[in-house]
């Protein structure tokens, strides 16, 4: 089958690349600045609290403080945060922030007699949506309105390209899968959890001329030449670009290969390669990989990931045991689901931590390493790494936030941040808290470009009767 080559750059994702070939020879791109993208990374079961923290020598315990992370070795920074290090000059970590919509809908929960209780389940419905969630007879709660990964999908679809992608594992809190992304109330966003049935997504090409064959037909058909035929069409093609596009065909040839070899989905070599690896790291990796395929081609601006929950023998730990259990047993003085404190697991949780940070690292990696303009894609894009609870021991009042990347300007990053905790919670008898993590979300979508100054709910009513507003960005980000 012979493709015309701009059918072939755009079969291999290469859209962007195509539209730098001119009708003579070499491209003159012009000025213009790299679109900005977002990548949301959520983790399973929350951050421990002694895993994450970093000290604030000299900052007030009563108010906001913050600590530059430039000057810091890996070894200054926590343990959840060690594996960033090479990137602390393009990370934000927070501390102090409250999932206060989760609160909110748990005190009304509470009030109306009837509803679904468990935290897991309203965290998972609530961190990104910021609002109550659905609440169904006989079964778990789910998402009660568009999260705002789908909210900003809408709003920056452009023709010719995915309005978002969604990949990851089914989290599994209880005895249903629970997703984090949702269309609207109840309609969960479609999900692939297979890297390479989400490589294949990203290279499908279908010619106009032949509507009846399917994406996956077309791709198999290609699939044991269209890489050999890349390799022949490099040479004539480079001439006909400037140095920007042949950097960038380099980089998507190298990545495209380095994915198919990885998949396993080169001809005869896939007796020999496994499909993807049945150990999660693998299977994360594959779809940072992705995460920077997409961005790189500019084949959709805005990714949502939900990272699996490993093995505990993948982390070293018993195969009998699970993380599950390890998280209600993390924190001395604090446990959950009538469990007691274990050392052990505290230990794994750190560990666990740690494991995604080392994911989170990796895609940092993948981006910074795509020139674009003037910097690197991680110059345009803000990864935000979120959790649906405070702890792995349920709790809501106090969560811990990564963002990383330059989101092209938007934020102040290199710093440690800690919000005071001095508003009063919706439950009476429980903490107090910070700032409601709806305003996170609004910082969110201003540095994508929006103009919202609220997201979710826009306030709730505390305990003691004082309002409490959702309203407006974190400023203390910029």
């Amino acid at each position: 089958m012979k493709i015309h080559r701009r059918q072939l750059l755009q079969a291999l994702g290469l859209g962007a690349v195509s539209s730098l070939l001119t009708g003579r020879g070499v491209a003159n791109a012009g000025p213009s600045s790299p679109p900005s993208r977002i990548l949301f990374y959520m983790q399973p079961h929350g951050h421990l609290p002694d895993a994450f923290r970093m000290p604030i020598p000299g900052g007030p315990s009563d108010g906001f403080a913050q600590r530059g992370l430039s000057e810091l070795t890996a070894a200054e920074l926590s343990p959840t945060l060690r594996a960033l290090h090479p990137f602390r000059d393009r990370v934000l970590a927070i501390e102090g922030l409250s999932h206060t919509s989760a609160l909110a809908d748990i005190a009304a929960v509470m009030a109306a007699g009837s509803g679904d209780l468990n935290n897991h389940q309203i965290g998972v419905a609530d961190v990104l949506t910021g609002t109550r969630a659905l609440q169904r007879p006989g079964t778990y709660c789910s998402g009660g309105a568009r999260t705002i990964d789908q909210e900003l999908a809408k709003r920056l679809a452009l023709p010719g390209h995915f309005d978002s992608r969604v990949y990851g594992s089914g989290y599994i809190p209880n005895s249903i899968i629970s997703p984090f992304s949702y269309l609207g109330p109840g309609q969960a966003t479609p999900t692939v959890a297979d890297p390479a049935t989400a490589f294949t997504d990203l290279l499908g090409y279908t010619p106009p001329a032949a509507p009846t064959t399917s994406r996956e037909a077309l791709i198999r058909s290609l699939r044991g030449s269209v890489l050999d035929t890349v390799s022949r069409e490099y040479d004539l093609l480079a001439p006909q670009l400037g140095a920007e596009g042949r950097l960038k065909l380099e980089q998507h040839r190298d990545l495209v290969r380095e994915l198919e070899v990885g998949l396993g989905s080169i001809g005869p070599a896939s007796k020999c390669v496994p499909k993807y690896d049945s150990n999660n790291n693998q299977t994360v990796r594959q779809f940072m990989s992705l995460a920077r395929l997409a961005f790189a081609c500019d084949l959709t601006r805005v990714i949502t990931y939900t990272a699996p929950v490993p093995q505990c023998s993948e982390l070293g730990y018993p195969a009998d045991m699970t993380f599950h259990t390890y998280a209600h047993q993390s924190i001395d003085g604090g446990t959950s689901c009538g469990q007691t404190f274990d050392p052990v697991a505290a230990r794994a949780m750190t560990d666990l931590d740690a494991w995604h940070a080392g994911h989170v690292a990796y895609l940092l990696q993948q981006l910074d390493s795509v020139v674009e303009g003037s910097g690197t894609l991680l110059d345009h894009t803000v990864v935000v790494w979120l959790t649906e609870l405070a702890t792995p021991t349920h709790q809501h009042h106090d969560t811990w936030v990564v963002l990383a990347g330059g989101g092209n300007g938007f934020f102040d990053s290199g710093r440690y941040l800690r919000y005071p905790r001095n508003q009063a919670n919706p439950i009476a008898g429980y903490p107090m808290t910070g700032p409601a993590h709806n305003r996170l979300l609004v910082s969110l979508l201003q540095a994508m470009g929006q103009s919202d100054d609220s997201f979710g709910m826009t306030g709730a009513t505390a305990a003691n009767g004082a309002p409490l507003s959702f309203r407006g960005p974190l400023a203390e980000l910029r």
